[in-house]
C-alpha cells in the first residue's frame, strides 16, 4: 500500500541529473512508492505509453535546441493517451510561468520554481490532490473518451464547488471540443469571454469559430488575444490559420513564424510553418521548417515519411530558382530519402515514392540515365503493392512516368488494376462517384467520395475529389451541403502535406484551397 496521500507513482523529467536528484529525494521523502526518471521528452512519453503515473513533474527547459517539457505534455495528447487523471507540474523559471496562459488543452496543472522548496511542494500537491479528489469522475470520463458523461459530472458539480466552477468549465471547453459540439463550445467560451476575459476562453472560442466556417469572427477575438498577451502559441497559430482562409497568406506566415519563434521545437508548428511557406513559394523558409520537423519529430507520433518528401520537394524547388549549391543539394536531398527508406523500411509505398522524388531530384540535375533507373525502380515496387495500396498512389506513378519509356509498364499495370477482382469497399465508391461525376450527378458523386473516406480510403486523390465536388455544390448553395460538410471540407485540405501531393496534385490542390478561400471571403463579406 502506497504510504503517499498523492498516489503511488512519480515521472521526474529532467537533463539536469543533480536537479533531478534533488527533487528525487524531495517526491521519495513524501512517501511515493515509485520514482521514475527520464532525461528527454521522447524517453518521457517512452514512459508514458506503457505505465500510468499519478503525479509527472517535468522540466521546461530540457536543454539548448532541445524539445521543451512541456512537449511532453502535447505529445501525450497527440497520441489520445488520455492522461487527464495524471497531475502534470511543469518546472520554471519565474518568468517562464506565463508561457502557456493561453493553452487550452495542453496547460500544466500548476507550476514549480526553482530552488526546490519541499514544503512548498507539498502544500502545492495538497492542494491539486483535494481538487483531483473533486473532479475524479469528470477526468476519468475523459480518459475513457466519454465526452458526455464528463459534461453531465461537470454540470453537477459546479453546484457543489463553486470554488473549482472556472476548473470546471475549462474542462466542459475542452470536452465540447473534443466531441466536436463547436457550437455550443463557441456558447460557453463566449460566455467566459464576456464575463472574465480568461485568456485560454478566448483561444477556446476562436478555435469554435474556427471549426464552425466562421473565420472572421475567429480573427476578431483571436487578434484580441495576439495584441494584449504575445505569448500565446495557440493564438497565434489558430489566427495564422484563420487569416489563411481568408486571403491573407503572408500575414499568416508572419504569425506562424511568431509561434514558431516561441516553441521552435515544436513540429506541427513547423510542419503548419513549412506548407504555408510552400503556399507562398518562400523554399528558404520551407526548407529550415521541414528541418526542423525532421530534426524535432524524430521517434514521436509525429514523424511522418511526409515531412521528408517536402524538405526534398522544396530543396529541388529552391535550385530550379536559383541554380546554386548543387552539389550541398543533392547530397541532403539523397541522405533525406535514404534516411525515409531506412526509418520506413516495411513501409513499400514510401519506398516506391522515395524513388520517385530522387528522380524528380535527377531531372532537374538533368541525369537522364538516372531518372529512367530511378522510375523502374519506382515502378518494380509499384507492382509489389497491394490493390489498395496501387489504387492509393496510381496518381504518382502515372505523374511521373508520363512522357517516359517506363510509361508503357504503368499503362498494363493500370489495366490489369481496373480488372482486378475483389477491391476495397473505399475503391468501389471511388469508381461509382467518378461514373457519377462524368454523368453530371455531383450530389451523387459527393456521396460516394464521403463513403470512400469513410471506408479507410486514405487517398489524397479522394481528398481533392471531395473537395471539387463540395465546392461545386457550394457555388450551387445546394441544400445537400450542410455547414459541417464545407468545414470539414477546409479541414481536410488543410490536413494535406506538400510531400503527400505528386506534383500535379499539389497544382490541382493550390486550384481548390484558392477556389475554396474565394467563396468563403464572399460568403463572410455578405454576412
Amino acid at each position: 500500500m502506497s504510504n503517499s496521500r498523492f498516489g503511488k507513482s512519480v515521472l521526474i523529467v529532467d537533463y539536469k541529473l543533480d536537479e533531478l536528484s534533488r527533487l528525487r529525494d524531495i517526491v521519495s521523502g513524501l512517501g511515493f512508492e515509485q520514482v521514475e526518471a527520464a532525461s528527454s521528452v521522447n524517453m518521457a512519453v517512452s514512459y508514458l505509453r506503457e505505465m500510468e503515473f499519478d503525479i509527472v513533474l517535468v522540466a521546461y527547459d530540457m536543454g539548448k535546441a532541445e524539445k521543451n517539457g512541456l512537449q511532453v505534455v502535447q505529445e501525450a495528447f497527440a497520441e489520445k493517451l488520455r492522461l487527464f487523471q495524471t497531475r502534470f507540474l511543469l518546472i520554471i523559471d519565474s518568468a517562464s510561468s506565463s508561457l502557456l496562459v493561453g493553452s487550452l488543452e495542453s496547460a500544466p496543472d500548476a507550476y514549480i520554481t526553482r530552488p526546490y522548496d519541499r514544503a512548498k511542494i507539498q502544500n502545492l500537491l495538497e492542494k491539486l490532490q483535494r481538487v483531483k479528489n473533486a473532479v475524479y469522475r469528470v477526468e476519468e470520463a475523459m480518459d475513457n473518451g466519454k465526452w458526455s458523461d464528463a459534461l453531465e459530472y461537470c454540470a453537477r458539480l459546479i453546484d457543489v464547488y463553486p470554488g473549482l466552477k472556472i476548473y470546471l468549465e475549462r474542462l466542459q471547453g475542452v470536452c465540447l471540443l473534443e466531441s466536436k459540439r463547436y457550437q455550443e463550445a463557441e456558447v460557453l467560451f463566449g460566455q467566459l469571454v464576456a464575463s472574465r476575459k480568461q485568456v485560454w476562453a478566448q483561444v477556446g472560442q476562436g478555435m469554435s469559430f474556427y471549426f464552425l466556417g466562421r473565420h472572421q469572427d475567429a480573427i476578431k477575438i483571436l487578434q484580441q488575444v495576439v495584441d494584449q498577451q504575445h505569448i500565446s502559441v495557440e493564438a497565434f497559430s489558430w489566427l495564422a490559420r484563420s487569416m489563411h482562409v481568408c486571403g491573407d497568406l503572408s500575414q499568416s506566415i508572419i504569425l506562424m513564424r511568431k509561434a514558431v519563434m516561441l516553441q521552435p521545437a515544436v513540429p506541427q508548428l513547423q510542419s503548419e510553418m513549412g506548407n504555408l511557406a510552400v503556399c507562398a513559394q518562400e523554399w528558404g523558409l520551407a526548407i529550415d521548417a521541414f528541418r526542423a520537423v525532421l530534426k524535432y519529430s524524430r521517434y514521436s507520433v509525429f514523424q511522418d515519411p511526409d515531412h521528408y518528401f517536402s524538405l526534398v520537394r522544396c530543396l529541388i524547388a529552391s535550385y530550379q530558382v536559383k541554380k546554386e549549391k548543387q552539389e550541398e543539394l543533392e547530397l541532403e536531398a539523397i541522405r533525406t530519402m535514404e534516411d525515409v527508406m531506412r526509418d520506413f523500411s516495411d513501409d513499400i509505398s514510401v519506398q516506391f515514392r522515395a524513388h520517385v522524388i530522387i528522380s524528380e531530384l535527377r531531372k532537374v540535375l538533368g541525369n537522364n540515365e538516372l531518372v529512367e533507373a530511378e522510375l523502374q525502380q519506382a515502378v518494380e515496387l509499384f507492382s509489389r503493392m497491394s490493390v489498395s495500396e496501387q489504387w492509393r498512389w496510381m496518381d504518382w506513378v502515372i505523374d511521373a512516368t508520363e512522357g517516359n519509356p517506363v510509361a508503357d509498364k504503368v499503362k498494363l499495370i493500370r489495366s490489369q488494376l481496373l480488372q482486378a477482382e475483389p477491391v476495397p469497399s473505399w475503391v468501389t465508391f471511388m469508381k461509382s462517384g467518378l461514373q457519377k461525376y462524368k454523368k453530371g450527378d455531383v450530389v451523387s458523386a459527393a456521396v460516394l467520395f464521403r463513403q470512400a473516406e469513410s471506408a479507410g480510403a486514405q487517398s489524397v486523390a479522394i481528398v481533392l475529389n471531395l473537395a471539387q465536388m463540395e465546392i461545386e455544390l457550394k457555388l450551387q448553395a445546394h441544400k445537400e451541403l450542410s455547414l459541417k460538410h464545407w468545414v470539414d471540407c477546409l479541414l481536410r485540405l488543410n490536413q494535406l502535406n506538400f510531400g503527400a501531393l505528386s506534383i500535379k496534385q499539389h497544382k490541382r490542390f493550390k486550384a481548390l484551397l484558392q477556389r475554396y478561400s474565394g467563396i468563403q471571403i464572399k460568403m463572410e463579406g455578405a454576412d
